[in-house]
């Protein structure tokens, strides 16, 4: 019999896989146990993708990542990941170019995240969900 490969991200509740570091207090992190085998540990999926928006516009705002292929080759260094594999992927599905400056605010963020999620996890969520849950964040 073959055992079923965990899938931290869905069951930490981390549609990108967010790795778990203790300074930044991220809003819905489990409470007595915040992280799972190095990665974040969110009590809703919501949160986790509240997470993602934050990081994807702080990669954008403070270290200069500012189209898919700079966010994802510092999301998912080569060192890590078959990094360029990943941004075609992320692209395909998105829509994005590779090199499409992308602006904090619209729909761009939320079509990457959903189709970063869809890398990460297999979880499929709709880039009109993305934008709708950073309304309702406020993030």
């Amino acid at each position: 019999m073959q055992m079923k490969k965990e899938n931290l991200g869905i069951s930490n509740r981390n549609p990108l896989n967010i790795r778990y570091v203790a300074t930044n207090k991220w809003k819905g992190l489990h409470p007595t146990q915040p992280a799972y085998k190095g990665f974040c540990r969110f009590l809703a999926f919501d949160y986790g993708y509240r997470a993602a928006v934050l990081l994807v516009k702080s990669y954008i705002r403070r270290h200069g990542c500012n189209t898919p292929s700079k966010i994802i080759h510092r999301w998912a260094p080569p060192i890590e990941n078959q990094t360029d594999l990943y941004v075609a992927s992320v692209c395909g599905r998105s829509g994005l170019r590779p090199d499409e400056v992308i602006s904090t605010e619209g729909m761009q963020i939320p079509r990457l995240v959903a189709a970063m999620a869809k890398q990460e996890t297999g979880l499929r969520v709709t880039p009109e969900y993305i934008a709708d849950l950073r309304d309702r964040f406020g993030v």
